[in-house]
C-alpha cells in the first residue's frame, strides 16, 4: 500500500492523549473514506497494559504506571494507508507539565524536528515524569513532524513575535493565542524561546520585554507555580549577523545581543521564590556554521546542543518515575 499525504481518506477521531494512573484508558478511532470505501484498521505499535478490539477499533486497558507510551494507529483501503501517531501519556501527582513555547526554532522547519525530540529523548531515557503539552502537535506550518517518535505536543508558532503569542497575526490567527491556550492546560514549566522575529521586524526591545512579561503574568495567573525559563536567543550567520535593516546604525547581531541583555535583567525583576524565572543561554558557544542550515535555524548539531542547555536547566525541577 502507499502512504497519501492528502489522500481522500482521513481520521475522524481526535486522539486521546492523557489518562490518570489506575484509570481504564479506552479510545475507539475511526476514519472516513470520501469515495465510500470499505476500511480496515489495524495498531502497529501498543504498550502491553492496551489491547485492540478490532470489532469496533478500538484500544483499552487500565493504566498502571506513569509514563509515555507510543501509540501508532492505521487505517486502510484497498490502495490508501494512514497513521495516526501519538504520545500516551498516563499521570499522577508527580507528573510535570513541560510547555514549550516559541517561534519556529520551538516548532521546527520543514527539514528537522526542533529541539523538542532531543529534549524528549533525553528526559525519556532518564526515566523522568513529564509531559509536553501544547495546543498543536504539527510541524512547520502544519506539516507532519520528520520523525514522529516522541510526544509532539507544543505552543511553537513560525513567524510569531512576543506580541503575536498575546495577539496572532492574521495571517495565523486560527491558531488562537496563549489567552485561549492556557484555558485548555496548565504548565509547570515553560520553555519560552522568543525574539528572532522580534529583531527581523524591528520591534523595539522595550515592547518585547513588556510582551514578555504579559506572557509571565498569564502563566502565573494559571499556576502561581510555574517555573519559566526565558531563552538567550541564538546568533545568526554571516548572511544576516551584520545587515542593518532597521532604518539605524544597529546590525541584527547587535540587536540579538541587546535583546538578550535585556532578557537577563528581566528574569532578574520577574524572578520570585514561588515562580522562578530563570534563563537559558542559547547564544554562548552556538557556531551558525556549524549548529544552523540557514543561518537562522538549527540544524540535528544545534538542535541537541539546544536540548542538552534546556535539559540542564529544568532537570533538577522534575521527578522520576518510581520502578
Amino acid at each position: 500500500m502507499q502512504s497519501v499525504e492528502h489522500s481522500k481518506l482521513q481520521f475522524t477521531s481526535k486522539e486521546k492523549e492523557r489518562v490518570p494512573i489506575d484509570s481504564i484508558y479506552h479510545y475507539q478511532f475511526n476514519a472516513f473514506d470520501s469515495a465510500g470505501k470499505s476500511i480496515s484498521y489495524s495498531v502497529e505499535k501498543l504498550p502491553s497494559w492496551l489491547k485492540f478490539n478490532v470489532h469496533d477499533h478500538s484500544i483499552s486497558g487500565k493504566a498502571v504506571k506513569p509514563g509515555q507510551y507510543m501509540i501508532h494507529l492505521l487505517a486502510s483501503t484497498n490502495d490508501t494507508i494512514i497513521h495516526q501517531r501519538f504520545m500516551l501519556t498516563v499521570f499522577n501527582k508527580n507528573t510535570t507539565n513541560i510547555l514549550a513555547l516559541g517561534n519556529s526554532i520551538t516548532n521546527g522547519t520543514n527539514r528537522f524536528n526542533s529541539y523538542r525530540r532531543d529534549l524528549w529523548q533525553m528526559l525519556h531515557r532518564d526515566n523522568y515524569n513529564f509531559d509536553f503539552i501544547g495546543s498543536w502537535n504539527k510541524h512547520h506550518m502544519g506539516g507532519e513532524v520528520p520523525n514522529p517518535d516522541f510526544d509532539m505536543d507544543h505552543d511553537g508558532h513560525s513567524g510569531w513575535t512576543t506580541h503575536d503569542i498575546l495577539n496572532p497575526p492574521g495571517w495565523d490567527s486560527a491558531r488562537g493565542s496563549i489567552h485561549t491556550w492556557i484555558r485548555t492546560y496548565t504548565p509547570d514549566i515553560v520553555l519560552v524561546e522568543l525574539g528572532t522575529n522580534d529583531v527581523f521586524q524591528c520591534v523595539p526591545v522595550k515592547d518585547a520585554m513588556k510582551n514578555i512579561s504579559e506572557i509571565i503574568e498569564i502563566l502565573r495567573n494559571k499556576n502561581p507555580h510555574v517555573k519559566i525559563f526565558l531563552a538567550l536567543i541564538p546568533p545568526l550567520g554571516a548572511q544576516w549577523a551584520d545587515k542593518k535593516l532597521c532604518g539605524n546604525d544597529t546590525t541584527y547581531i547587535k540587536s540579538i545581543e541587546i535583546f538578550n541583555k535585556n532578557v537577563s535583567r528581566l528574569a532578574i525583576e520577574r524572578n520570585t521564590d514561588v515562580s522562578k524565572v530563570v534563563t537559558v543561554d542559547l547564544f554562548t558557544g552556538v557556531h551558525p556554521a556549524t549548529d544552523m542550515y540557514d543561518d537562522i535555524h538549527p540544524n540535528d548539531i544545534g538542535e541537541k546542543n539546544m536540548a542538552e542547555s534546556w535539559y540542564k536547566a529544568i532537570k533538577k525541577y522534575l521527578n522520576k518515575i518510581k520502578n
